[in-house]
């Protein structure tokens, strides 16, 4: 692999090479092709290992996508190589199925939803570096509302960005996150309950000014229906902090800014 440079940037593929651009480190990169071709994957009896790799990949890559598509809504927080790492985590839960076989082996985390909370979505900012206060998360009996507070909240100490910001404001996500496991007719990986991605729900402070005045922050998100209905869910609740630098009665202040999320909390039933 190489960089591409010059007053001709591209992408696509011309013979042997092909060019893509990498929106992470911002620049145009140019490869050969290669690999074993998909038929002789398909049907060769020597390569069954791989393609029992194959198809774990593929339910790690649903269940990382399913995650990462369920949080859209602060998306404009992500920066930086995370989706590797979220793979990683559900390559970790899928290797504890010891009943499924190889290449069916399910990602149940809702086993082993302790995982998820402080999973970074920003590796130029974390969250924890950037997000010095003490918080608490509640989550209501009816299994509805989730409940963010903030006591004594002080922006100007607790807000460490690099850069000079003028007003924050602060987002709780919930979502309901399935398990995936395989389905023997179907000879594919599922989710465990379907059609949970639209359930996801957001919720956004107000812009405020950044104040080295105290205040408390109440922040509350909730389901339609009350969660946890099925087993193989998990509850996921992810937490962004947003800064602009526009004051805070500015006409573009409406407008999204810059910050960092992370997964601060799970529940399962």
């Amino acid at each position: 692999m190489a960089e591409l440079k010059g007053p001709f940037l591209f992408t696509g593929s011309i013979g042997n090479l092909r060019a893509y651009y990498d929106k992470a480190l911002k620049k145009y990169f140019v490869s050969t092709k290669g690999g074993t071709s998909k038929e002789l994957i398909e049907n060769n009896p020597t390569l069954e290992r791989q393609r029992e790799n194959i198809s774990e990949f593929t339910a790690c890559t649903k269940w990382a996508s399913q995650l990462r598509k369920s949080l859209d809504s602060i998306s404009h927080l992500h920066e930086g190589y995370y989706f590797p790492e979220l793979m990683a985590m559900g390559k970790l839960i899928q290797k504890q199925d010891d009943l499924g076989a190889k290449g069916h082996r399910s990602i149940r985390s809702s086993r082993y939803s302790r995982l998820l909370p402080s999973f970074d979505f920003n590796r130029i900012h974390p969250f924890d570096r950037v997000f010095a206060h003490q918080y608490e998360l509640l989550f209501s009996d009816d299994k509805r509302t989730v409940t963010l507070k903030l006591l004594d909240f002080k922006s100007i100490a607790r807000i460490n960005w690099p850069d000079r910001f003028a007003a924050y404001r602060i987002a709780l996500v919930i979502a309901q996150l399935p398990d995936w496991v395989w389905n023997p007719v179907g000879e594919c990986f599922e989710p465990a309950v379907a059609n949970l991605m639209p359930l996801s729900v957001t919720s956004f402070t107000d812009w405020r000014g950044c104040s080295t005045e105290p205040e408390d922050i109440i922040l509350s998100a909730s389901f339609a229906q009350p969660a946890l209905q099925q087993p193989g869910t998990t509850v996921v609740v992810a937490l962004g902090i947003e800064v602009s630098a526009y004051p805070l009665y500015s006409s573009i202040i409406n407008m999204t800014g810059v910050g960092t999320m992370k997964i601060a909390e799970c529940y399962v039933d």
